[in-house]
């Protein structure tokens, strides 16, 4: 088997049971919702075929539906957010800049970039995820605080966890 396979079957259900587990018994209020499973389609690398990135997406939204009783919310939000994850990714970098083998990560990207990148597909998954919830245009402001709360709280927690496995190497630039 492929290393990278292996770090990404590893990482898919530790991100899973880290997110039914901890994450989704932490009460903070109504509108913080943190979700940490994106992880794993945030740090797919590079060169992941579209289709992958799709498939992928869906089984980890799926799965996180199972264990949450949420019937497609989490596997669509997850699905969007890798459909449109290749279009901020050529929005954000510049070809000659990344290895097409690399993984989107503070040390292939930039703190700043990756913070943006991050920050840009979070939005993109909460507000879709909040909206199937309400599934109401009337109740689009609760929407948009929820998005506003959720995405902070899962950024503060995605960059600790990240800060935590980081890997110690530089880019050199």
């Amino acid at each position: 088997m492929n290393n990278r396979l292996i770090i990404n079957i590893l990482r898919f259900i530790g991100l899973l049971l880290l997110q039914v587990l901890i994450v989704d018994n932490i009460r903070l209020g109504y509108y913080v919702h943190p979700y940490v499973y994106v992880i794993f389609i945030f740090l797919l690398p590079f060169n992941t075929p579209k289709w992958q990135l799709l498939l992928s997406g869906f089984a980890m939204g799926f799965a996180v539906d199972l264990f949450c009783g949420t019937p497609g919310l989490n596997a669509a939000a997850s699905v969007f957010m890798a459909f449109i994850r290749p279009f901020i990714i050529n929005a954000m970098t510049r070809r000659k800049d990344i290895n097409e083998d690399d993984e989107p990560s503070f040390n292939n990207m930039g703190m700043l970039r990756f913070m943006i990148y991050a920050t840009l597909l979070l939005i993109a998954h909460n507000i879709v995820l909040f909206l199937l919830e309400t599934f109401s245009i009337r109740l689009l402001g609760i929407v948009i605080i929820q998005t506003l709360i959720s995405v902070i709280s899962s950024l503060l927690l995605i960059f600790l966890i990240l800060l935590i496995f980081r890997k110690n190497h530089k880019k050199i630039s």
